[in-house]
């Protein structure tokens, strides 16, 4: 998962990118990159407040950019990435994976192609280099119809920027009125949050042109909308807003009809901070079972000289119970899901040796049965716990006292709508 953003005339264009970026920190903290205009780059791997210091700023009132959270190709390489082609050079930031690339890099490089970099991003440019037209336009509209998903994307050129998003509509992208320019970013509440307004979706299979001359839309694909059900459950900000409505009011609803179908009962309801909240707030009201926070995470743990290298003890150090919520408590703790399992095993280990007298699990989404091929690290199927084991056997290996995660039918219901990608819960697959 990543983040993308793009400022199109807008004076300090760095600052502008730096404060998007800053806003969409949560999809991906492994790298930061921008390309301004005239393609002045700044790139590395960290944080955007360690990356875009404002000693390395750089004059411009273009550019785009890109916070990274690896799911295909090293980890080592930074986007946006800058390629010349044959209709001339641009810069490229992607959000998404596509699910063939291996193939398709194979399919290029026998033909002659050179690629220089392991990212999947870089088979766009390609295809925009091997578009049979002149033009610049046409050939990036040629090379989006000829890769069905999954991705949102933004392309800097000498004197354009494009904004576009797969047929499908997997992953968000937003542009909005930013002083006397545009701004771009892959949620709709990092544009406000700096001011932007009159916010606008990209829409599936539409490509977005901004230039000297204004704004120009292109629809270059049918759609078959399947837009990503985990951008809900788990990856945006609960300020955010997509397809059916509001992130925070759909994890509000997940854990109202969570109580509704396990009719669990305890004496307090504890938060996994921070995805885990909203949802816990709608099952504390529809139970009216008082919420608390029984466990404090530490939003400021980052590498230490003395990082533990367990994974029990970095969970230690990131959630910390407190044992005068939990003593002598029926606790039901609320996450957004289980992946692995190692995380909830520890947790509910925690909570116990605290003094908790039971723990009970509810998780406010369906089972993960299957791995993501469009930009979502879900890890292989023999990782996934609730591909490899029953929901009993899953209670056993996390050793708590009830699990409960709520249906297919029931997350649908939350988020309002059914043109959603479920392929992770339910292994039917759009592409």
């Amino acid at each position: 998962m990543c983040g993308i953003a793009g400022v199109w005339n807008v004076e300090k264009s760095y600052n502008v990118l730096h404060d998007l970026l800053l806003g969409l920190q949560h999809r991906g903290q492994e790298s930061v990159g921008i390309v301004l205009e005239d393609f002045k780059m700044i790139k590395n791997k960290g944080l955007v407040s360690q990356v875009l210091s404002e000693s390395n700023f750089l004059p411009g009132n273009s550019g785009i950019g890109h916070v990274r959270y690896s799911t295909y190709g090293s980890n080592t390489e930074i986007q946006p990435l800058i390629g010349i082609t044959s209709k001339g050079k641009f810069a490229i930031a992607h959000n998404g994976n596509i699910p063939d690339a291996e193939s398709r890099i194979n399919s290029l490089v026998e033909k002659g192609s050179v690629f220089n970099s392991t990212l999947d991003t870089e088979i766009f440019l390609h295809y925009i280099s091997l578009a049979p037209y002149s033009d610049p336009i046409l050939s990036i509209q040629w090379a989006f119809s000829r890769i069905s998903s999954a991705y949102s994307v933004v392309i800097l050129g000498k004197d354009k920027l494009i904004a576009a998003r797969d047929r499908f509509g997997f992953r968000p992208l937003f542009y909005g009125k930013y002083k006397n320019g545009y701004v771009i970013a892959s949620e709709d509440s990092v544009l406000y949050s700096i001011g932007a307004n009159k916010i606008v979706e990209v829409l599936p299979g539409e490509i977005v042109i901004f230039s000297d001359s204004g704004i120009e839309k292109v629809k270059y694909a049918n759609t078959d909308v399947k837009f990503c059900s985990f951008e809900y459950i788990y990856f945006s900000r609960p300020d955010s807003n997509f397809l059916y409505g509001n992130v925070h009011r759909a994890r509000y609803r997940m854990g109202e009809i969570l109580f509704e179908e396990s009719s669990m009962r305890g004496d307090i309801v504890i938060p996994i901070l921070d995805s885990g909240f909203s949802g816990a707030l709608g099952f504390s009201a529809a139970s009216k079972i008082p919420i608390e926070l029984g466990l404090m995470r530490n939003r400021y743990l980052g590498r230490s000289f003395i990082m533990p290298e367990n994974r029990e003890e970095i969970i230690k150090r990131k959630l910390v119970p407190i044992p005068e919520v939990i003593k002598d408590k029926e606790v039901i703790i609320i996450d957004d899901s289980i992946v692995r399992g190692t995380t909830m095993k520890q947790i509910v280990k925690m909570l116990k040796e605290n003094g908790a007298r039971k723990v009970k699990v509810g998780i406010h989404s369906p089972p993960v049965i299957g791995p993501c091929p469009y930009g979502i690290d879900t890890s292989r199927k023999n990782e996934l716990i609730a591909n490899q084991k029953s929901i009993d056997e899953i209670l056993s290996e996390i050793n708590a006292d009830e699990l409960h995660y709520l249906s297919v039918e029931g997350l649908k219901k939350a988020i309002g709508g059914d043109n959603l990608c479920l392929g992770c819960l339910n292994l039917n697959y759009p592409v």
